[in-house]
């Protein structure tokens, strides 16, 4: 049996506020909330850690903590891992999608939307994780959707692209276990079944 680190080892209390978390209890409570400077949750105290410098660690009646983010994403702690399109999580927990990386100097990296249509180069010290999103491939056999709308039939062998909604692309065949297949796939992606009526 492999041990799977846990998020929050080796992080100061610090490096653990603004996260949106799950705790659970041995007695099997649990809780959702947003940590603070001191790695708690409001005035429920996880840790015995008394310092943002602290290194956090829960205390031995939490059975564990797990970050609270959509599942169809992939965490991203390495800040030189990041890439345009992932998803900049601050520190103080605000998300922001990252449009353009460079070098804008003063220690700013990632170019990133704002609302409103703004855009703003974002300092490397307010990195807190990135977000990638998980392409939606298909998962099991039958009819498919792309994110264009272009229609795919899966079977246990052969992914074909039996539909494409922009024309004029040739119909494409791929061994369904293929590397290829994985990798043309993740282009149209996200899927979704298709319904009788769509397709």
């Amino acid at each position: 049996m492999s041990y799977k680190k846990p998020f929050w080892e080796g992080k100061t209390c610090k490096e653990m506020a603004g996260l949106h978390v799950k705790i659970t209890w041995n007695n099997g409570d649990t809780m959702t909330s947003t940590l603070n400077i001191f790695g708690n949750a409001g005035q429920c105290e996880l840790s015995p850690a008394r310092h943002p410098a602290a290194t956090f660690a829960p205390y031995i009646d939490i059975e564990s903590i797990e970050l609270v983010d959509d599942p169809e994403y992939e965490r991203i702690d390495n800040i030189e891992d990041v890439r345009e399109g992932d998803i900049f999580v601050a520190k103080d927990g605000n998300h922001y999608p990252i449009k353009h990386i460079g070098d804008y100097g003063l220690g700013a990296t990632f170019c990133v939307s704002l609302p409103y249509g703004i855009r703003a180069w974002l300092d490397d010290s307010a990195f807190s994780y990135a977000l990638r999103p998980e392409p939606k491939l298909p998962d099991h056999d039958g009819l498919w959707l792309d994110k264009g709308d272009g229609l795919w039939l899966v079977t246990g062998t052969t992914v074909i692209e039996i539909a494409p909604k922009d024309q004029p692309a040739a119909s494409i065949s791929y061994p369904a276990s293929s590397i290829e297949a994985s990798e043309r796939l993740s282009l149209f992606a996200p899927f979704r079944p298709a319904k009788a009526v769509e397709a």
